[in-house]
């Protein structure tokens, strides 16, 4: 049976574009009629909460009663999660996973804890995105590359877990373009839909982050296969497809 993604949208640092990134998961699954839910963890500005009132809850993990109510919601919906981590309770949720052993729960639960880490030239970034990936042996990490938030980005630093998953690149966008996007009722789903004019900057900035998230699906669905039925036969399979 395919597990279920839980998508943790997460860095160290503000401002980096988590929000925004979990906000285009959100409206990516959506748009796929899938079910999804979602949990803003930045208690003092829940703004991802605000863009869906109805699908996302906030979440205060600050106090212990927070951390069990959060973690015991965590795939009893049935549905693809998405939490927007933010940085002022990074080392608090990543330290409660450890503590509760969730990477076993979660495979019990059959969820597939995929960690949408936002990359940056600070050294705090990535000792932390180091100790993580090291310690944190079941969950994916894949690295997202804001071109808004930092022009530097090296693969070295920031090995994805497996080198099929890639990178996530978000291409710079306009200021006047970031202005649009940001407003509380924009949706990139009704953009998409509604483009008389023929395609636009943001159009074609969603169409390609869209395409990434379907390409990460393809490459997390297929490591499901190949270590449920074994690497042989994924070989074979593709032979077969060649032959």
């Amino acid at each position: 049976m395919p597990r279920t993604p839980l998508y943790i949208i997460a860095s160290p640092q503000p401002r980096v574009g988590k929000t925004l990134i979990a906000r285009l998961l959100i409206e990516y699954q959506l748009a796929n009629n899938r079910r999804v839910v979602g949990y803003d963890l930045d208690a003092r500005e829940p703004t991802l909460a605000g863009h869906f009132p109805k699908i996302v809850r906030a979440a205060d993990i600050t106090e212990t009663l927070g951390q069990m109510a959060l973690f015991d919601r965590l795939g009893a919906d049935d549905a693809t999660t998405v939490i927007d981590l933010g940085y002022s309770v990074f080392d608090q949720f990543f330290a409660v996973w450890g503590q509760i052993g969730f990477e076993l729960e979660a495979r019990r639960r059959l969820i597939e804890p995929v960690v949408l880490f936002i990359t940056d030239s600070s050294r705090t970034t990535l000792q932390r995105y180091t100790e993580l990936h090291r310690r944190l042996r079941q969950t994916h990490f894949v690295p997202v590359h804001n071109e808004s938030a930092s022009f530097i980005f090296s693969d070295k630093d920031f090995p994805p877990t497996r080198a099929e998953h890639g990178v996530i690149r978000m291409p710079r966008l306009s200021s006047i373009v970031r202005g649009v996007i940001h407003r509380p009722n924009f949706s990139f789903r009704t953009h998409l839909g509604d483009q008389p004019g023929g395609p636009s900057e943001v159009e074609a900035w969603v169409n390609a982050i869209f395409t990434q998230f379907r390409e990460l699906e393809l490459r997390l669905l297929m490591g499901q296969v190949t270590s449920s039925i074994g690497p042989g036969a994924v070989l074979r399979w593709r032979e077969l497809r060649r032959g």
